[in-house]
């Protein structure tokens, strides 16, 4: 029981001070000289869409909202480590001063997100994210797009916001996280005895300069068995692999 009690302890712990305790570490890194400065901007908490939440927390122990929280910032301590030997790193962060989290608030109050073809910037549906959208496209104009060739992609209702928000942080670039998919194939079983099967990890990005253009956007995917519950396992498999791909497609967008 008493294990029981820390573990969760080291849970909750973990969930709130890791994001300050990092935030620190990613400006300070040594880059080469004239390297670029990223400023991160996570996906706000109602974007992360799932179908398995439940069954990750009642492994945990935990409840779903901390699942989600400790998922989100698992991503974003990845991403910021992945980057950051090509580039300066800035995260905007709901942990961090009172600045930044009003900062943080005023950048999402202007999102307005759409779908866009993968790779592209045309925008083809807007998104209906209102707390009565559980997951997976459900579209405010009732299209039907092509799902594994559209991504999340995001616009601001105030563009001004990339520029007064670049001169603030001395960033050059924006890599902006609109959402988090986790959706198990149940049409897909990897195992039929142990009923395990192919659970897909999306994270939908798009990459921006100072001044509002958009560089490039899409999604990464990774894939692993349904079986695999365990926080700690979900983030060294297919956050890793997430965090790789995105790597990858930001270098190749910045120059």
């Amino acid at each position: 029981m008493n294990s029981q009690i820390n573990f969760n302890f080291i849970l909750k712990f973990c969930a709130v001070a890791i994001p300050v305790l990092v935030l620190s570490s990613f400006i300070k890194k040594d880059t080469p000289e004239n390297s670029k400065t990223i400023l991160v901007i996570p996906y706000q908490p109602q974007m992360h869409l799932s179908d398995a939440d439940a069954e990750f927390a009642d492994y945990a122990k935990i409840g779903v909202k901390q699942v989600r929280q400790m998922m989100r910032n698992s991503l974003n301590e990845r991403i910021c480590f992945a980057i950051r030997d090509r580039f300066n790193v800035r995260l905007l962060t709901d942990f961090g001063t009172k600045q930044e989290k009003n900062d943080l608030e005023d950048f999402y109050d202007a999102e307005i997100f759409s779908l866009s073809q993968n790779e592209s910037t045309n925008s083809v549906a807007t998104a209906d994210t209102s707390k009565s959208n559980p997951y997976f496209g459900i579209f405010s104009d009732q299209k039907k797009p092509d799902y594994n060739s559209s991504y999340m992609n995001v616009s601001l209702s105030k563009p001004v916001l990339f520029q007064k928000t670049a001169n603030d942080y001395d960033a050059d670039y924006f890599l902006i996280l609109t959402q988090l998919e986790i959706k198990t194939h149940y049409g897909e079983c990897v195992d039929i005895a142990n009923r395990i099967f192919v659970r897909e990890f999306r994270l939908h990005y798009a990459v921006f300069d100072a001044g509002g253009n958009q560089s490039t956007g899409g999604y990464v995917s990774a894939n692993v068995g349904s079986g695999v519950k365990n926080l700690n396992q979900v983030s060294e498999s297919a956050f890793a692999d997430l965090v790789r791909k995105l790597s990858e497609k930001v270098n190749g967008a910045i120059h």
